[in-house]
């Protein structure tokens, strides 16, 4: 009897507090809002204070946070897109709106806008946006995204490593030949063992596409046809391959080996002394404090002719067409509350993103060496072309030669040649079925 009474009791508490809980909203119009910071992850307690800070805010819709980890979220959003099953509002990538805008899967941003605007209502300024970024969420002339993440890459120098080689902050270099001419020199080995690398093109956030923009040249030309077949391509990656040429291969592989061993960045750690990486090392650094002594520059050029460029790779926030006008409604409120000046800071110090209100930004990097030299960089970062033929140029299709000629498996020549004829292959395979 005892036991049927304590179990009643639970029972009437369980529906009680459920009821609490689902009472609190129940008449609101329900936002789903699918993001990248799920339970346990760093900034989930702060982005679930901003969806509960727009909830009370007004009394006519509840957003619904869903915190999907960053490698799983890219398969559940694209699959969810596909099966038109998609949240009201999530993140995506912004150099590929125009796929989801082709698709019919996103609202037309500019029209919210514009109907905003014939209100009289409060509506978003885009200025506040870099005009890169809003190329790439534009298609057919209209806005069907907007950017909300606003990433960056820069050269990052340990000074200590630099004072230990009698090198000081007047020694960090800005060009290729400068770039070799000081990694040598910070270069340590002990044997056959590298203990300290200068630098590297492939570590860190280095990629052959970046590389490439800065001499003025791309995998595709302007009618996204297939290029890599210049002398110049071929010895821009022979100079990535061919950068520490003095080391054995067996010798690097074993450096890169002993960094995933550590479990932290080898820039953090003290083995790598300038490397390329986004404004992610900045915050991987930040609690080391006093103990590493660094700064951050733009990318090494060429020469003094070279373009002053990086990959920008920022996030898209997006309203994904589910054909509900009240959702709808809904939804644009919170975007715009999102990407307000005040929600863009807190953002920031929440995400340990750069945002996408460059306004906002420059606010919040006020005082921070660091940050303000990434703000400033922010107006020479460019995203990567969407090629319909080929959407993973840069990632899969490319990494497999790639990979192969970094481990001397085959030529730098014959990297380029078998990812053009792949892409070129691609292309056909496109054309005859479009």
């Amino acid at each position: 009897m005892k036991k049927i009474m304590l179990l009643s009791m639970i029972l009437l508490v369980t529906i009680t507090l459920s009821a609490c809980g689902s009472d609190e909203y129940s008449d609101r119009i329900e936002i789903e809002f699918w993001h990248q910071s799920p339970v346990g992850s760093d900034s989930y307690s702060g982005l679930r204070r901003i969806i509960r800070e727009f909830n009370e805010s007004q009394d006519e819709y509840v957003v619904r946070g869903t915190g999907i980890n960053f490698w799983d979220y890219w398969d559940r959003v694209n699959i969810a897109i596909a099966s038109n099953n998609a949240p009201d509002l999530g993140y995506h990538t912004l150099d590929n709106v125009i796929l989801r805008a082709e698709n019919q899967a996103l609202y037309n941003i500019s029209d919210l806008i514009e109907a905003d605007i014939e209100a009289g209502v409060e509506t978003l300024d885009p200025t506040v946006f870099l005009e890169n970024q809003l190329e790439f969420a534009t298609y057919d002339g209209d806005l069907y995204a907007l950017p909300f993440s606003a990433t960056t890459r820069m050269l990052f120098y340990n000074l200590d490593l630099f004072e230990a080689a009698g090198l000081s902050e007047d020694d960090v270099p800005t060009t290729w030949d400068e770039l070799y001419e000081v990694a040598k020199q910070l270069d340590k080995v002990d044997g056959n063992t590298i203990e300290v690398l200068g630098f590297d093109p492939s570590f860190g956030e280095g990629t052959y596409h970046q590389y490439l923009w800065t001499d003025g040249l791309d995998f595709f030309d302007e009618d996204l046809n297939p290029t890599l077949n210049t002398e110049r391509h071929l010895e821009i990656l022979e100079w990535m391959y061919d950068f520490n040429e003095e080391y054995p291969r067996s010798a690097l592989d074993a450096f890169g080996e002993a960094n995933q061993m550590l479990g932290i960045n080898p820039f953090a750690a003290g083995r790598v002394a300038m490397m390329v990486a986004s404004d992610g090392l900045y915050e991987t650094l930040r609690p080391l404090g006093d103990n590493i002594n660094y700064g951050v520059t733009h990318i090494p050029l060429p020469d003094e002719d070279g373009v002053r460029v990086n990959w920008g790779s920022g996030f898209s926030i997006e309203m994904y067409d589910n054909g509900d006008e009240d959702k709808k409604a809904g939804t644009w409120a919170f975007l715009k509350y999102l990407l307000d000046y005040d929600t863009q800071v807190e953002l920031a110090d929440t995400m340990g993103w750069l945002m996408s209100h460059i306004p906002a930004m420059e606010a919040y990097a006020e005082g921070n060496e660091i940050l303000e030299a990434f703000v400033n960089e922010l107006e020479y970062a460019v995203d990567k072309v969407y090629v319909p033929y080929a959407p993973n140029w840069h990632a899969t299709d490319w990494d497999q030669f790639f990979t192969e000629g970094l481990s001397g498996a085959i030529s730098a020549e014959e990297v380029l040649t078998r990812a053009r004829n792949l892409y070129i292959e691609k292309q056909e395979n496109y054309e005859r079925s479009n």
